[in-house]
């Protein structure tokens, strides 16, 4: 008995309690993972992002407020920025993968330059959105009708350097300006400088050797606001 009341008297030591506080990497990284959840839910329910860049390697980042450098939705390899404090005076940047499986437009045969896109030239694939090029089209309203700029093998994704809109307007035509100001509206034929499709903003000159901008409003037609 005296030996147990001897041990009795003895300090117990003392038991580490874990720290329940997030890192002040983790919580950079999970800030970035939840802000591109929220940019790529476009993409389907499939989405699988890793950070690349460990946020410890950040240093302090109190109140992290990530953004994206680069405007659209975040696909492959991309680079977030954080703003750290309150008032975002330090800026620190992450580098993440974004993968997902998504549809993609594909050529069934082989398309020439200047040929238009008709829909039995398309099909569909699925591919990993980490592999595909930017630009890749997703939709078939964006192909169909365009004008292919290159000649396209078959089997090949289509991206949208690949197409233009349609010239409805051609370089060297007498085409027909429509100025249009405050109370008047008036209209006189120029030379067209530039090749341009619906909506587009081409070069023009006028019959005193002005050189103007119109936007391409239809077949052969310009405006120009004054």
């Amino acid at each position: 008995m005296t030996v147990l009341f001897a041990l009795s008297l003895l300090p117990i030591p003392s038991i580490a309690r874990a720290d329940t506080e997030t890192p002040a990497g983790d919580a950079v990284s999970e800030s970035v993972t939840r802000f591109l959840e929220q940019r790529t839910s476009s993409l389907g329910d499939q989405v699988t992002i890793e950070i690349r860049d460990s946020g410890a390697n950040l240093g302090d980042c109190p109140a992290p407020q990530p953004f994206l450098p680069r405007p659209g939705v975040p696909e492959g390899r991309v680079t977030v920025g954080v703003h750290c404090g309150g008032e975002g005076k330090r800026t620190r940047y992450l580098q993440a993968t974004v993968s997902a499986v998504v549809r993609h437009l594909v050529a069934l045969k082989s398309v020439d330059p200047g040929q238009r896109i008709d829909a039995t030239m398309l099909g569909w694939q699925q591919a990993d959105i980490a592999r595909l090029r930017r630009g890749y089209l997703a939709s078939a309203d964006q192909a169909i009708g365009m004008v292919a700029t290159r000649r396209i093998p078959n089997g090949a994704t289509l991206t949208d350097n690949m197409l233009r809109k349609p010239w409805m307007v051609k370089r060297g035509d007498t085409v027909v300006l429509t100025a249009v100001g405050h109370g008047f509206r008036v209209s006189r034929s120029v030379e067209a400088l530039d090749n341009g499709g619906l909506g587009s903003t081409i070069r023009l000159k006028t019959e005193n050797n002005q050189i103007l901008q119109g936007k391409v409003t239809g077949q052969d037609r310009l405006r120009v606001d004054l």
